[in-house]
Formats: structure tokens, sequence, C-alpha cells
């Protein structure tokens, strides 16, 4: 199984920490804009960026795309436990072979896997999941249909912030 690699140092002071805040935002947003938000010039915000992206630290800039404007309308969770006795085999790149999954983790718990899966509509998800069935190394599939999504895709916060989740502060 293949993980992420890691950034090869994870000090972040609080100038890179509010850049990755906003790029997470808007990830177009211009340099000179950046370094007046942090208190930097333009260049310094730019010369940062960059190392952050050297460290991987930012992994990548894409668009967010609406997937019912694509089509995709229909959004499911799918647990999936791997045939018992059958080696564990990694079966990322199988998943990865399936356009429509578009996140797969490997899990602990009941389940080996959640995948979550993008698809036209119900007859669609059917499909994807037979597919997924079909595989020998499966040995069963549940699957949860999302009936709405109150948010998706929220920007990462640095670990050690301390936001107030449950009204108690911390000393």
């Amino acid at each position: 199984m293949k993980y992420a690699s890691l950034p090869t140092s994870t000090a972040l002071d609080r100038i890179d920490l509010r850049l990755l805040e906003l790029l997470q935002v808007d990830g177009r947003r211009p340099y000179a804009e950046l370094g007046a938000a942090v208190g930097i010039s333009g260049p310094s915000a730019h010369e940062r960026v960059k190392k952050l992206e050297t460290r991987r630290v930012i992994e990548g800039y894409s668009a967010r795309v609406a997937p019912a404007a694509l089509g995709y309308r229909v959004l499911a969770f799918t647990w999936l436990t791997q045939a018992p006795g059958g080696g564990a085999h990694d079966l990322t790149s199988d998943f990865a072979q399936i356009p429509e999954i578009e996140e797969c983790h490997h899990i602990a718990g009941e389940a080996d896997y959640l995948l979550k899966i993008r698809a036209r509509d119900t007859l669609d998800l059917e499909r994807i999941i037979h597919r997924l069935q079909i595989n020998p190394d499966v040995f069963s599939t549940e699957t949860d249909v999302v009936l709405s999504s109150a948010f998706e895709r929220r920007p990462v916060r640095a670990a050690d912030s301390r936001a107030e989740t449950d009204g108690r502060s911390e000393a």
C-alpha cells in the first residue's frame, strides 16, 4: 500500500499557517494580496508559498467542480470487506480503475475499505457496486446513499490550532 509522503519539516510559523488557510479558500489569490493579508510583501509571500510546495505541505491546486454539473447527482459511501483468508490483497489499484470512485480509504474496523462514489443515478450506482462485488477478493459491500450534504471539503486546520468545538477552553 502506498502512503503519502510527509513534509520534510513540520515547523510552520503563524504566517505559513495563515497562508495555508487563505490558499485553501482561494488557491488563485494573487501573491500581493496574500502578502498584504499576512503582513509581508508579495514577493515574500511567493517565496513562502514556493517553499511550502517544495516541502509538499501544499500538494497541488485544483478547481472545485460541482458534481451535479457534470451529471453526477448521487453520492454514496460503500463499506467494503475483503474475502476472509484471501491474504488481504491491496485492492486500491482495482478501485483506481473505476472513475466514479472519488476517494478510497483503507480503514480499521469491521470493513476494510471506505469508498466515496459519485454516480449519475441509482442505476449507475448499482452498476458500480456490481463491478466491486464481482471482484473475487471482495467478500461484502454495504452502501449508504447520501440524501444531502451540509458541507464537504472543509479547509484543513493545523493540528495544534485551538478551535472551540464544544464550548470548553483548554488551560
